[in-house]
């Protein structure tokens, strides 16, 4: 079905990409998008594991590489080793290989949570909230498919985008027009539609245009940004948002669900940078790099304290020994 919500219908017109740069009247940004071009039904593919393979923790024991401590010798037993100083490095190797494996394991349950959905997902730039001193317009949505089940709710909704990125949400459902025959011209009728009937530039117009046959075909949307919206609905975060409708177009929730839901769920990402595995590496190399450097602080302080004491208890020896002794000692180590 063509509708939002409704399972599993078909795009409109058989296909169709989403258009490269969209309409723009006076400097005005815009663009339009079909549900699912962005391929894998809105999700993006090679979301993979780490290292481009599935992980299993239990499946197998790591091998012995570079770095990690040499086997005991043979005949090893409890009790029976040589003593031996120094061992601070033997105790970082063992530390540093247990850190590598804590990594591996932490990038792969993050590429499991989070790669199943597109890397446009993740937003990598810091926005602030726009400050217009505009009031919420509580009349945002128009519906002429018929689609929506409870209109004012859903615009209360859609409350919760407007405070957390400063940006008014306008959705208009129009019914089916045979004189917009291509994308670029439906883009351009949305962008006119802002120029003319809105006099504040922090509004985020969505536009559904839809098909001849609107139960079944899926339509073509397109979007038009006020100038202060742009600068927190960027491309970046349009193409968030497209991602979110992809996401729940085709699930079994209302068109109500699925307008709030896309809208919320943009404004939660858009709003905060996300955490990549990229700053996840970082700060294990942080801690890492503090943990050798503690380990060899303290392994020189050992040395120190071992060399100190030796020196001490052999000073206390020839204190103790006659000096008698001391040149016999001396005499026979000559002559023997």
């Amino acid at each position: 079905m063509g509708r939002a919500g409704a399972g599993g219908g078909g795009r409109a017109g058989g296909g169709g990409g989403r258009a490269s740069s969209g309409g723009h009247s006076a400097g005005r940004t815009g663009g339009g998008h079909r549900v699912g071009s962005s391929g894998g039904g809105g999700r993006r593919a090679g979301s993979g594991g780490f290292g481009g393979g599935n992980f299993n923790s239990g499946s197998h024991m790591p091998r012995r590489g570079p770095g990690m401590p040499p086997p005991p010798p043979p005949g090893w037993r409890r009790g029976r080793y040589p003593r031996y100083y120094g061992g601070g490095c033997s105790t970082a190797s063992i530390v540093l290989f247990i850190i590598i494996v804590f990594v591996i394991l932490a990038l792969q349950k993050f590429n499991f949570t989070t790669g199943t959905s597109s890397s446009s997902q993740n937003s990598t730039i810091a926005r602030e909230k726009l400050d217009t001193n505009n009031a919420y317009i509580n009349d945002c949505i128009i519906d002429e498919l018929g689609w929506f089940d409870n209109v004012s709710k859903t615009e209360s909704q859609l409350k919760n985008f407007w405070e957390k990125t400063g940006i008014q949400p306008y959705i208009i459902l129009r019914d089916y027009d045979a004189a917009l025959t291509t994308d670029s011209e439906k883009e351009q009728w949305a962008m006119n539609y802002y120029n003319e009937n809105f006099d504040t530039e922090n509004i985020f117009l969505f536009v559904y245009f839809a098909e001849e046959d609107t139960d079944n075909d899926v339509g073509y949307m397109a979007y038009a940004n006020g100038y202060q919206t742009s600068s927190v609905m960027d491309s970046e975060a349009v193409e968030i948002f497209w991602n979110n409708i992809d996401k729940y177009w085709y699930t079994n929730l209302s068109t109500d669900d699925v307008v709030a839901n896309a809208f919320n769920d943009t404004a939660g990402t858009i709003m905060h940078v996300s955490t990549t595995g990229k700053d996840i590496l970082k700060w294990v190399l942080i801690v890492i790099a503090i943990i050798l450097l503690g380990i060899i602080i303290i392994n020189l302080i050992k040395q120190k304290n071992r060399r100190a004491k030796e020196k001490a208890e052999e000073d206390q020896r020839i204190l103790n020994t006659p000096i008698h002794d001391i040149a016999k000692d001396d005499l026979e180590n000559k002559y023997l």
